[in-house]
């Protein structure tokens, strides 16, 4: 006897032109239901154990384009259907790794209007224009988000930032690790490496505001924030607080920190983590054509609809 469907619960992943196609791929099945929650509009950001929690169950159906989560609502003996570009399936995807569970706290068990954090107002303006590059980044928010099961267990943000000279370029090295305050292990969050055609004295405030930015397209602001810069070849970023206000890149700076709650800089001279950083970068200058480095311009992001905004 098949189980009722009451309910299509539709992740944020799923585009417009792929619930289409699930449409006609229901339709054909005869599971079809106009009873449908639209995880983006209803309760935009859920982490993926209270979506479990909250809204599936054995009369709905989920459709999504996250394998791992595919995966996990498949073990939970509820119904998930993956859908890409060629393939439709609701059978459990071969080498994916089952997401474990995160324990949910007191809080965790009143369901929001919404899950991401008061947007700021020049988020918006920093998010990457190319399709490709914001999915990226959706995916990257997503699975840090997943990780600790939704951004309030989130404790503390710590970003290694340092750059080394490569030509003429600067080759600009940002890892990012993240903490939570519910006993889940820290684990590296990010990691990206900018080229940069900057002039001498802008290369360090170049390459902290570039941690600012990728920190607030993650949505990671909010945080308590630490960055250790290397010490050995960077400027004190807090000097850019009382710094020259003619300066455009000073400019930008202040517009960027002013986004975070708590946010401290801390020179790193040596430690591991720099050190670790160091020598991905002398690798990094030894294969320029390898495509963990991405092209960037800060110049043309420091456009006064930004600074000025």
């Amino acid at each position: 006897m098949k189980k009722t469907v009451e309910r299509i619960v539709i992740d944020e992943s799923v585009s417009i032109s792929k619930m289409k196609r699930f449409e006609a791929f229901a339709r054909k099945k005869g599971f079809w239901t106009l009873d449908q929650l639209y995880v983006r509009q209803e309760h935009p950001g859920m982490p993926d154990g209270q979506i479990l929690h909250h809204l599936l169950n054995n009369a709905t159906i989920f459709l999504t384009t996250d394998r791992p989560f595919h995966n996990k609502v498949l073990s939970k003996g509820l119904r998930s259907y993956y859908i890409e570009e060629k393939k439709i399936t609701g059978k459990p995807l071969p080498g994916i790794r089952i997401i474990p569970d995160v324990v949910l706290t007191k809080t965790d068990h009143v369901i929001k209007n919404s899950y991401h954090e008061p947007k700021t107002e020049i988020r918006h303006l920093l998010l990457p224009s190319s399709p490709s590059k914001l999915k990226k980044l959706h995916t990257k928010r997503r699975r840090i988000r997943n990780h600790f099961g939704g951004q309030d267990h989130l404790d503390q943000i710590t970003v290694t930032v340092s750059w080394k000279l490569t030509g003429s370029n600067t080759l600009i090295g940002i890892r990012i690790r993240a903490s939570s305050n519910v006993g889940i292990k820290a684990f590296d969050a990010s990691e990206s490496y900018i080229a940069e055609e900057i002039s001498p004295k802008h290369r360090s405030i170049a390459a902290v505001c570039h941690a600012l930015i990728l920190l607030i397209q993650l949505m990671l602001h909010p945080v308590k924030t630490l960055i250790y810069y290397d010490a050995a070849n960077m400027d004190n970023p807090n000097e850019y607080a009382v710094g020259d206000l003619e300066d455009p890149f000073v400019v930008f700076f202040g517009v960027l920190a002013e986004c975070f709650n708590d946010l401290k800089f801390v020179a790193a001279p040596k430690g591991p983590y720099v050190e670790r950083l160091r020598r991905k970068l002398t690798d990094l200058a030894g294969n320029i054509k390898t495509n963990e480095i991405v092209p960037e311009n800060i110049l043309e992001i420091m456009q006064p609809k930004f600074w000025n905004a």
